[in-house]
């Protein structure tokens, strides 16, 4: 697999190979971006707070509405990793953590790619597509472990010098994100497809470690939970049905016109579709189903555009690659950000005035909270959809006035409101009598 020039003394290079470093002008610059993701926030607490007690979490610490509910730190390993971090260099390890990872991904990416199409050109075209479509996906939070897995386990799933490693890494897998299941999914489909069956007790084995990691059979009730909270997770954005004709999600669409003209050149067969139908299914499901339904399909859409593109011809010597390489991998440390917090999105100063102990809130302030003031502060609600269930359901009814606000602020005793400026309900509690304690342009404390 690999995608240089053969040796000599003239080595050239060809665009398509100068192309191949272009990926890492996004991934520097999206991994020093200012950190958004509330979710990330949250599990580098739970990291702190799991190295604190020796074992992993199976109730809720956070929260005042579900405090000791049943809830099961899935990504337990990852998380313990951003508490290690935490306490070795604040949140600046997240830009390293960021690159390293998203690096390793696109690696995995461009090896995948060229070992089912044996095409430097069909690698290029592939990264740079992937590129699109996965930046913005690429946040701190565990799922960017799983993006790195998954091309990993599919290229030791196809060589047999590897595949050894294939239940090493779901056991890692299952520890730091629930996705492993979409990884079993493709190697049973994969098998299927391919009617490998001398490989089914390597994909039994592989099931079976998901089972033993800290949480043991406890990853099926995470499961469970996960699946009984769709109609909840319905309610967050990235869970929501996908608009395929956004620019993001172009790179979606053009994936599934090379699995045609792969069909249409007899490198799809029928057999294929038994992985194909599957993950064009989960691609269309949601917004977040998106990257790893792309993942799961990289390999037929190499294959499918096998040969093409080989008449890129025009080359470069080593000197002038190493030019570019050398441009490409330093010019984005110029223009990246510095990695911290956007306090555009997290309320940073509002917090600040908060003294009242039943705070209402959305799920994005919560997990500010739970890193930035927890325990000294509960949270009322996060966005761990398979912990608060109807609980969310009826918290976006208040906060967008289609229920009232009142009965549910009596039930918690909710004594002070941190929002965003705009809310509606904002100038339903003004009207109550609420008073404002603090506001800038994102952020308004009201108390009673």
């Amino acid at each position: 697999m690999n995608l240089a020039p053969a040796a000599g003394p003239n080595r050239r290079y060809t665009i398509a190979h100068l192309v191949l470093a272009l990926p890492w002008v996004a991934l520097v610059i999206d991994a020093w971006a200012p950190i958004r993701d509330n979710s990330f926030l949250w599990h580098v607490r739970a990291g702190t707070l799991q190295l604190e007690l020796g074992r992993v979490l199976t109730e809720d610490p956070f929260s005042f509405t579900m405090a000791g509910a049943p809830w099961r730190t899935q990504s337990w390993l990852a998380e313990l990793g951003y508490g290690l971090g935490e306490r070795a260099a604040g949140l600046g390890f997240v830009p390293w953590m960021m690159l390293g990872l998203t690096t390793l991904t696109f690696i995995g990416v461009g090896l995948v790619v060229y070992r089912f199409s044996r095409s430097v050109p069909v690698t290029a075209l592939l990264l740079v597509l992937s590129t699109v479509l996965l930046v913005s996906f690429l946040v701190p939070r565990p799922v960017l472990f799983s993006f790195a897995l998954f091309p990993l386990v599919i290229l030791a799933w196809e060589r047999s010098e590897m595949r050894w490693g294939v239940p090493l890494l779901f056991w890692i897998w299952a520890s730091v994100h629930g996705s492993f299941v979409i990884g079993l999914a493709y190697v049973g489909l994969t098998l299927i497809a391919e009617r490998r069956w001398r490989l089914l007790p390597t994909a039994i084995v592989s099931g079976l470690v998901t089972l033993a990691t800290a949480h043991g059979l406890g990853v099926i009730q995470m499961l469970l939970d996960f699946f009984a909270a769709r109609e909840t997770l319905g309610l967050l954005s990235e869970w929501r049905r996908p608009e395929l004709l956004s620019p993001v999600f172009l790179p979606f669409l053009a994936g599934i016109g090379m699995l045609v003209v792969g069909w249409r050149r007899r490198l799809i067969e029928l057999r294929h579709l038994i992985v194909v139908v599957p993950f064009l299914l989960l691609g269309f499901s949601s917004t977040r189903a998106v990257p790893p339904a792309w993942l799961g399909l990289l390999p037929l859409m190499a294959r499918s555009l096998t040969g093409i593109g080989e008449s890129l011809r025009r080359s470069f010597s080593a000197a002038s690659a190493g030019v570019f390489v050398g441009v490409v991998a330093l010019v984005p440390f110029l223009v990246a950000g510095d990695g911290v917090l956007d306090s555009e999105r997290f309320p940073v100063e509002a917090a600040e005035v908060l003294r009242g102990q039943r705070l209402f809130h959305d799920d994005r302030t919560g997990g500010y909270l739970i890193w930035s003031a927890w325990p000294e502060r509960r949270v009322f609600i996060d966005d761990r959809a398979e912990l608060y269930r109807d609980q969310m359901a009826e918290f976006v009814a208040v906060r967008d006035g289609t229920a009232d606000w009142e009965p549910v602020f009596n039930r918690e005793a909710i004594d002070e409101v941190l929002l965003s400026a705009d809310e509606e309900l904002v100038d339903s509690l003004l009207a109550a009598g609420w008073t404002v304690a603090y506001s800038d342009d994102f952020f308004v404390v009201l108390r009673r």
